[in-house]
């Protein structure tokens, strides 16, 4: 699971303001030796200023809160360590310091309208009507706890700051010339003809003597090697395990049912048709011609309104946004037809075609599904008082039977299992879900070990023994007889198309044409699509595309896939086209732009760190954790 974290987290070291501002944490040219100052617990000092431990909890639980947002509630401080989060956090809360540090050398300020053109240009303070509301402003305030005079004061220097970021910026371009070679680089395309030498086409490799599999298989024992299996007991419980054990009397169902009534009621439902008339004239014209005994559709023909009549679909009386007309709509019987309705796009008649009539799910009916909601609440609330439990019943007994017996937990003690869930034969095991995350914890436990209660991502916990480990070990020939023997077949394979390959390569780079090679063998050749230097192998391996841009015309290169070995020989290289690519130009232009303002600030960025001093109590940071 931590290699996926790691897979998708994005490194969001600073808030919005000073996004630009944070760049790689390496070479912050710091000293991780700091004096201990008498009781100052500080865990950093930047210039005259100190960052406490509670203010580096504080980013750092903060940050978890989101990272939980995207990696689910089982993601804790332990991840987040082994992620860098905490020096990620306090390299934010320094990089904030520093930049403030430089605002008060410089004797930066803005003005008061600045500040309240903000405040009355954020979304997040406007009314239904966008405009500025004051009542929701201090609405907001008040539930983040701040008064007006600390928000505007925050506000003030934030706006500072983000100015003083950008002056560093202002003005840095990507040069043209630079933009333009590194495209012609980028989107240059390629043509090249292709021969595939399949591996299954050599059918004929002999039979090896047990000497020479013995030979294959001490020369290539990883192919042979039994991953480490181990042994082990998990107790869990789960919020649908625990639900299911759950009782909850008919009136407090019944209660709920009265709660949620409206949630089991289906508004009235119609099949609404309409024709829109431009003007009161075609519609009585329409109205006359309805009342004559013509069809709605034919009404709409005689009155050549085209893309009449228009059909609204089986809709509610809130789907229709026109009052009058949803009124209307309702008050007629099916087959029913209105009188023309004035509005500001012209004039409506409607025809009900069906009705659905409102329903309401009797008690009874919605009963399985309100006691099934009521039962997981109530388990979820249940899951946390117990986990608190479990941890205090292991602290005292360290008896894992013991634990899911009086807990009612599911005990399970899957045998020699590998990393992926599976048996040394390959056979899948069973693993109650959430298998990864109980797999990750088993291979990061030691032998005879028990593990911490674990919460898991669905809301449950668990805890696991590790019972035995089975080191990995190469198989012994005895055992992966057959394996071997197949994989001495296909190595003589790959051996022999890799030669009839190099003599097709040596051939088209002696000045023969792959066309003509492949004739003499009687093999075929194929004309790839335009090859792109990433994104598009056309179905070829990427070794070989990569190859083909690095070659000149008429010359070949070749690459192997999981089932053969193809040569290619250029025939076409197509140059980009910065005047018919312009949107691709102005993407990179804006790419390289960034690249280099991030360049920039990196050097900003140690300016500022030699010109105030930055030191780290390491054992602080690590005591703070």
């Amino acid at each position: 699971m931590l290699q996926a974290i790691r897979s998708k987290a994005d490194s969001l070291f600073v808030k919005v303001l000073f996004a630009l501002l944070i760049v790689s944490f390496v070479g912050w040219g710091v000293y991780y030796a700091l004096p201990k100052l008498g009781s100052d617990t500080s865990v950093a000092f930047v210039g005259d200023q100190k960052i406490t431990p509670e203010q580096l909890n504080q980013s750092v639980r903060q940050r978890i809160t989101q990272l939980r947002q995207v990696f689910g509630a089982g993601f804790d401080i332990e991840q987040a360590k082994q992620l860098g989060v905490v020096d990620q956090q306090l390299g934010e809360l320094i990089n904030n310091a520093l930049i403030g540090l430089e605002v008060n050398r410089l004797q930066l300020a803005i003005g008061d309208d600045a500040v309240r053109g903000v405040i009355f240009g954020d979304p997040n303070f406007k009314s239904a009507t966008g405009q500025f509301d004051r009542q929701r402003y201090q609405q907001i305030l008040a539930q983040s706890g701040m008064s007006e005079a600390q928000y505007e004061s925050g506000l003030r220097a934030n706006i500072v700051r983000r100015e003083l970021v950008q002056s560093v910026v202002s003005g840095v371009a990507a040069p043209k010339p630079l933009v333009d070679a590194l495209y012609h680089i980028r989107a240059e395309k390629r043509v090249a003809e292709t021969v595939f030498l399949p591996y299954a086409l050599v059918t004929d490799v002999g039979q090896p003597s047990e000497s020479d599999l013995q030979d294959f298989h001490d020369k290539h024992p990883d192919l042979f090697r039994a991953p480490e299996l181990r042994s082990f007991t998990v107790a869990i419980m789960n919020v649908d395990d625990l639900a299911k054990t759950l009782t909850v009397s008919d009136d407090e169902l019944r209660d709920e049912y009265q709660k949620r009534l409206d949630e089991f009621q289906t508004p009235e439902r119609r099949h609404v048709e309409q024709i829109l008339a431009p003007d009161q004239a075609t519609a009585d014209q329409i109205e006359s011609a309805l009342k004559g005994g013509k069809t709605f559709a034919a009404a709409a023909e005689a009155a050549k309104l085209s893309g009449n009549p228009l059909d609204l679909g089986t809709v509610t009386q809130k789907d229709l946004p026109d009052p009058q007309i949803a009124s209307a709509a309702f008050a007629l019987a099916k087959d029913g037809i209105s009188d023309p309705i004035k509005s500001a796009f012209g004039w409506h008649i409607l025809h009900v075609v069906a009705i659905e009539p409102a329903r309401v799910e009797a008690f009874d009916q919605a009963k399985p599904k309100v006691l099934t909601e009521m039962q997981r609440a109530q388990a979820s609330d249940a899951i946390d008082r117990l986990s608190k439990r479990a941890d205090d019943e292991l602290a005292a007994s360290n008896n894992l039977e013991k634990l899911a017996s009086d807990l009612g937990m599911k005990l399970v003690s899957p045998a020699d299992v590998d990393k992926t869930g599976h048996t040394v034969n390959g056979g899948a095991v069973e693993i109650p879900p959430p298998s990864d995350e109980i797999l990750q914890t088993v291979f990061g436990t030691e032998q005879g070990q028990m593990s911490n209660v674990t919460d898991t991502s669905d809301g449950g916990f668990y805890v696991i023994r590790v019972d035995k480990v089975t080191p990995s070990m190469v198989r012994p020939l005895s055992d992966v007889h057959d394996r071997v023997l197949s994989a001495w077949q296909q190595a003589q394979r790959i051996d022999r198309v890799g030669k009839q390959a190099k003599e097709i390569l040596d051939a088209v780079n002696g000045g023969t044409a792959l066309k003509d090679v492949a004739a003499q063998r009687s093999l075929q050749t194929t004309t790839t699509s335009k090859l792109e230097r990433q994104g598009n192998a056309g179905g070829l391996p990427d070794t070989l595309v990569t190859a083909l841009f690095h070659v000149k015309p008429h010359q070949a290169a070749s690459g192997q896939s999981a089932d053969g070995a193809y040569v290619a020989e250029l025939t076409e290289i197509i140059p980009a086209d910065t005047v018919a690519d312009k949107a691709q130009v102005n993407q990179l232009t804006q790419q390289l732009a960034s690249t280099l303002q991030q360049d920039l600030l990196t050097q900003y960025e140690a300016a500022l760190r030699q010109h105030f001093s930055v030191t780290i109590d390491r054992d602080r940071v690590d005591h703070a954790f």
